[in-house]
């Protein structure tokens, strides 16, 4: 799904930070799209040192092993089984032992958390976001530096899969300081997560041509076709569509 942001920006987007990076699965895609500097974020340091090895050959790629917070500090994260660390996250896991019960958490490891505006590196203008509910703790770790970014592409939770996870809408009122308008949404309504794309309302094209855009790439493509499947209640509705 991000493919179809990354391909509508792609002339304005001047570089990617991507935080929960794994194995850096989407730097293909972001390189196809013309991004001229990439930023990945993993904390857990086997992941991090297999990244380090498939991005040897990328020039304009830079990796830190550190988890991004709204503090400085060291924490402990809980490890997930059986789907290569990707449900990993420092909040312990919660709702999602019952919507997820193949994977499990039974091992821990000490991470670095660092503040993004504290690392002194350019802030890109792309972000993504993939953390398992830690998402609002890193978006407040860019601070001022938030200014910057004109794009969000993030994972969402509508209901607490890990113990205090941010929600939805907690992103929405934090993100509305700095002018971010939740533009897109997809959610799984039986597992309570799904992704979310906000925009900066100053965009040019954050109006009736991106609307447009949206209800013919992705709307009538992948809402509709989920409506073939489920009844989505009319609060849920009203969530996708953020009206």
């Amino acid at each position: 799904m991000i493919s179809i942001f990354l391909e509508k920006f792609k002339n304005e987007i001047n570089g990617i930070i991507h935080v929960g990076a794994h194995l850096g699965q989407e730097v293909d895609e972001y390189l196809k799209f013309n991004a001229n500097k990439i930023y990945l974020f993993e904390p857990q340091i086997e992941i991090f040192n297999n990244l380090v090895k498939k991005m040897n050959n990328y020039k304009n790629v830079e990796c830190f092993n550190i988890g991004l917070g709204s503090e400085n500090h060291s924490s402990t994260l809980f490890k997930s089984d059986g789907n290569e660390g990707k449900s990993s996250s420092i909040l312990e896991p919660s709702y999602h032992l019952k919507v997820q019960p193949d994977i499990q958490f039974n091992e821990r490891e000490k991470i670095t958390v660092q503040r993004f505006d504290g690392l002194g590196i350019d802030t890109l203008n792309f972000l993504t976001i993939d953390v398992q509910g830690y998402e609002l703790e890193v978006i407040k770790g860019f601070g001022d530096s938030l200014n910057d970014v004109e794009f969000i592409f993030t994972e969402i939770n509508t209901k607490d899969l890990y113990s205090n996870n941010a929600l939805v809408k907690d992103l929405d009122k934090y993100l509305k300081q700095y002018n971010f308008i939740r533009i897109f949404t997809n959610i799984d309504c039986f597992k309570h997560y799904g992704d979310a794309f906000y925009i900066k309302q100053t965009n040019i094209n954050y109006k009736k041509p991106l609307l447009n855009f949206l209800i013919k790439n992705i709307v009538i493509s992948n809402f509709y076709l989920n409506l073939k499947k489920v009844f989505y209640p009319k609060k849920l509705i009203k969530l996708i569509f953020n009206i």
